[in-house]
């Protein structure tokens, strides 16, 4: 199992197979799948493992949207760091786990903030649309993929006459990923949080 996780953090998910794994500890595939299973148990219980040594999700700061926002972040950074687990996660259709464990430590902090119902499991989802929207478009850009939608280019050539200048200009720059979080996370957490 041990070879397995290697290979998934190292090749990811995509990049394990059960002769790989088989080279990799010298048995035959044969006895690998006598041990292991097929490659579905393999990735079932390399994830077990994975999800058995994850720490308690545990909030900072004095203050609701201190630690609500503390939550977030984590998660955030969680998800971009941990992305072969997340895409193991989502590759044995177990991806609610990890977002499931966000979910509850949320859950708790915005009852404290005087949150309940459907107004409370409003701001939860909309708190874990913008973290899945941030890590998913960063994740893009990490591997090279956001060329295919990125604008910039377009921006800095001036066809949009129209737009003032100055807004052109921020455009044609690459964003700054963790500035835009931070901006996006505090205007959310305006307007949703009862004052502390």
């Amino acid at each position: 199992m041990a070879a397995a996780r290697t290979m998934i953090e190292r090749d990811g998910v995509e990049g394990l197979s059960m002769r790989k794994v088989s080279a990799e500890v010298g048995l035959a595939p044969t006895a690998v799948y006598w041990h292991l299973g097929g490659r579905d148990e393999l990735l079932n219980a390399v994830l077990d493992e994975v999800l058995g040594e994850l720490p308690p999700i545990r909030a900072t700061g004095r203050t609701s949207r201190a630690r609500i926002g503390s939550i977030v972040r984590s998660a955030r950074r969680d998800f971009l760091e941990g992305m072969p687990v997340l895409l193991l996660a989502n590759e044995v259709g177990r991806g609610d786990e990890l977002s499931y464990r966000t979910q509850l430590a949320l859950a708790e902090e915005l009852g404290r903030a005087g949150l309940d119902g459907h107004e409370a499991a409003d701001v939860l989802r909309a708190l874990l649309f913008v973290v899945g929207g941030f890590v998913m478009i960063e994740e893009q850009y990490r591997t090279g993929e956001a060329d295919d939608f990125a604008t910039a280019g377009r921006w800095a050539d001036g066809a949009a006459a129209e737009v003032p200048p100055a807004l052109r200009a921020a455009m044609a720059r690459p964003p700054d990923a963790d500035a835009l979080f931070a901006f996006t996370l505090d205007r959310l957490l305006d307007a949703v949080l009862p004052p502390d």
